[in-house]
């Protein structure tokens, strides 16, 4: 347990640190007015946090930086997050809903727009569904006998597919053929075993069903990861070494990344879930924290994520990254 003034002190550490990449000393403790303290009170609290292992030296430095146990404290109970003003939340919303190319677009801007508002790695990964289902068909007239087939996924996957029908067909007629494909759709398996000659000898039957079949299978087990905002992180201080530069691209490759997001601790929809460098369990991750968000339902799930070093802006990129997750579950619901 941290006393009051210990929890003060580390507190400030890793905002200083957070902000400036630089080791806190306690001169520069001191001259902060939420320390009403001496220097030498400072310096005999920052050993003894450091002896706890909240704090750490680096190297020779005369400052301490946060632990991985040092950052955990903060997040779990020292931090004030920052939420979103009114103006942010408006534009991310508008930004997403001027979206009209269907699902996978809003997914790839998730992760555009995460990683621009949060200065870090963004990883979007689109849902998967335990079992993949077909939700919803629609058949829409073009020209002729030409035919637009829509699928709509239980997992939020669109397909669309045109087709040559063998003769041209009025939309309603196509509404109503849609309309029987989906009350089929709704009805457990013993009841369409009752009723699945009334969908037969309609409209080209089996060049509809095939298509709806192949788009189905096409998309099964189909997790696109969607990751922005790389050039953004190595451009942070860390990064400076030309070496640690060429690591980190080497690490933080697409597969890697999705891995850890599914190996980790799982976030119900509208949490987050923090890991924090060694708790990981996974050594090329040691200097890096990561921010994890579930969308979609009980059905189907996908992931929002951002990754930075340790000394990532947890304040400003947790509510952002729930925020954004909530938005992405309501669109799922949308779609549907």
């Amino acid at each position: 347990m941290l006393t009051q003034r210990q929890e003060a002190i580390l507190e400030l550490v890793v905002d200083e640190y957070i902000e400036s990449a630089t080791p806190v000393s306690s001169r520069l403790l001191a001259s902060r007015q939420e320390l009403p303290l001496s220097s030498a009170t400072i310096r005999n609290e920052l050993a003894q946090l450091e002896e706890n292992g909240y704090i750490t030296h680096p190297y020779t430095s005369a400052g301490r930086i946060p632990s991985d146990q040092g950052y955990r404290h903060y997040v779990e109970s020292l931090m004030d997050e920052k939420p979103l003003s009114f103006d942010e939340k408006r534009t991310i919303e508008h930004q997403l809903h001027q979206v009209n190319g269907g699902f996978d677009q809003w997914l790839s801007l998730t992760a555009t727009i995460l990683s621009t508002t949060v200065g870090g790695i963004a990883i979007v990964i689109r849902p998967s569904a335990e079992t993949t289902s077909l939700k919803h068909v629609q058949l829409v007239e073009l020209n002729g006998t030409s035919v637009m087939l829509v699928v709509v996924m239980n997992n939020g996957f669109i397909g669309q597919k045109i087709l040559n029908l063998s003769r041209p067909y009025l939309q309603n007629e196509l509404n109503s053929y849609a309309e029987e494909l989906n009350q089929n759709l709704k009805q457990p398996t013993s009841e369409q075993n009752g009723k699945s000659n009334s969908i037969n000898n309609k409209i080209d039957d089996s060049i509809i069903l095939d298509a709806i079949f192949q788009l189905s299978i096409n998309q099964q087990g189909q997790n696109e990861t969607y990751l922005e905002g790389l050039s953004t992180v190595l451009n942070q201080p860390e990064f400076t070494n030309v070496h640690r530069m060429r690591e980190a691209i080497e690490n933080l490759d697409t597969y890697h990344l999705r891995m850890l997001i599914e190996h980790s601790p799982k976030a119900e929809p509208g949490t987050t879930h923090v890991l924090i460098g060694e708790e990981h369990g996974d050594e090329l991750m040691r200097e890096w924290s990561i921010i994890v968000s579930s969308f979609g339902d009980n059905i189907s799930n996908g992931t929002v994520a951002v990754l930075g070093p340790t000394r990532m802006d947890y304040p400003r990129s947790i509510p952002r990254v729930r925020y954004i997750a909530e938005l992405m579950s309501a669109l799922m619901y949308e779609v549907r």
